[in-house]
């Protein structure tokens, strides 16, 4: 008996190596093989691979799969794998195939890091019964589902974009009314110019709810001296700054809120920091002095959190679901307020404007690098995922 070192080149396409005793047969190289490239998941098997030697290919588990290794195979090896293509018509139909490819694309993925990588087959718009096409199996009826087929809803740690967060939270950006980013330049106008003022911060979000000075002379600058992970963002003077949308008729007796804002209040001093507003006082998230509560108006009712002001960098998150108790975040935290009033059924019937960074009665002394709202409740896996999206890019 004598281990041997083999090198393999996987179906999920790993390279790897395995370590086996060449008295056994050729066949066990595939169980081996299987063994090291999905060792998480278990879903692929041993009906899954052809195998073949790479320095001559005629030997294969088909034609010598009983032969024992020593007779072909010696250390330092490659083998070859190759999804199964025996019986193509028979046990190993175009159904089983698909299958297959899933079961193979799902250990890719892990491989990856991607967090949704459990699959639906019923998320194709077809799925094969033995041979032949099926009945369409696709439950969504407007075809083909977003990030079909892999399984959505879950915690995703690392989001990459604010599309992955969402859709891989189980959602879509249907309803995302407002996005604010500093750090994609193109939306800073007339340009992302250090020290230079703005006339406008595009809006991101198919609604076109592009934010706009609303002090006469007065307008927030572009700032990128001291960036922030990398990325510049919005500076406001806490004397005459703020940016307003207007109109904003989707504001207007919503029954449903989420909103993040990642900011840092730079005075620590100042007693009303207004980071957003509406028109009527909703959605309203003011900073008192370092070490001092945030005061936040959601729906008609305000919640005190006490101690949660300071100068640092912060997400923040509101959701607002009608008739219920506010949830206030900070930096992916649940803060629990003085007292948890029950929100009124809707906002304001009269709101048509939102504030960013003060308003015509409020300042914002401090930075603020990207804005999110959605006019809905989301889910908190939904939410989630967002903080972990605006944490792990401005480094929070």
């Amino acid at each position: 008996m004598a281990n041997i070192t083999l090198n393999y080149r996987g179906i999920t396409g790993k390279r790897g190596t395995i370590t086996i005793d060449d008295t056994q047969n050729i066949l066990s190289i595939i169980t081996a093989i299987v063994a090291d490239e999905d060792p998480t998941l278990g879903v692929l098997t041993g009906n899954d691979y052809d195998i073949a030697l790479e320095r001559d290919t005629s030997i294969t588990d088909v034609a010598n799969g009983s032969d024992t290794i020593s007779t072909h195979i010696v250390d330092g090896d490659t083998i070859i794998c190759i999804d199964d293509k025996k019986n193509l018509t028979s046990t190993n139909t175009k159904e089983v195939r698909q299958l297959r490819k899933l079961r193979i694309a799902s250990v890719k993925r892990l491989a990856d890091g991607k967090a949704n990588y459990t699959y639906d087959a019923t998320a194709l718009p077809d799925t094969y019964n033995g041979n032949a096409p099926g009945a369409d199996d696709n439950p969504n009826p407007d075809g083909l589902l977003p990030k079909r087929p892999w399984v959505t809803g879950v915690v995703i740690a690392e989001p990459d974009t604010l599309s992955d967060a969402i859709i891989g939270g189980g959602g879509d950006l249907t309803d995302l009314q407002i996005w604010y980013d500093a750090a994609d330049t193109a939306t800073i106008i007339p340009n992302a110019t250090d020290e230079s003022q703005i006339t406008q911060w595009t809006d991101k979000s198919n609604f076109a709810h592009n934010a706009n000075p609303d002090g006469g002379s007065a307008k927030p600058t572009y700032e990128n001296t001291t960036p922030k992970n990398g990325y510049g963002y919005i500076e406001f003077d806490g004397v005459n700054d703020r940016l307003t949308i207007n109109p904003f008729t989707q504001l207007a007796s919503a029954t449903g809120w989420t909103m993040f804002v990642v900011a840092q209040k730079t005075d620590g001093a100042e007693t009303t920091g207004v980071l957003t507003r509406t028109d009527f006082g909703d959605l309203r998230i003011e900073l008192a002095a370092t070490g001092s509560g945030v005061t936040v108006t959601t729906a008609g009712q305000t919640e005190v959190y006490a101690s949660q002001s300071d100068t640092n960098w912060n997400a923040w998150t509101l959701v607002y679901e009608a008739s219920q108790p506010a949830v206030f975040r900070k930096n992916g935290s649940t803060l629990t307020p003085v007292s948890a009033p029950t929100q009124d059924a809707t906002l304001n019937a009269s709101n048509n404007e939102m504030y960013i960074g003060g308003s015509a009665s409020d300042v914002w002394p401090g930075n603020i690098a990207e804005v999110i709202m959605f006019s809905k409740t989301l889910t908190a896996t939904e939410y989630g995922n967002v903080e972990n999206y605006l944490i792990n890019k401005w480094d929070l």
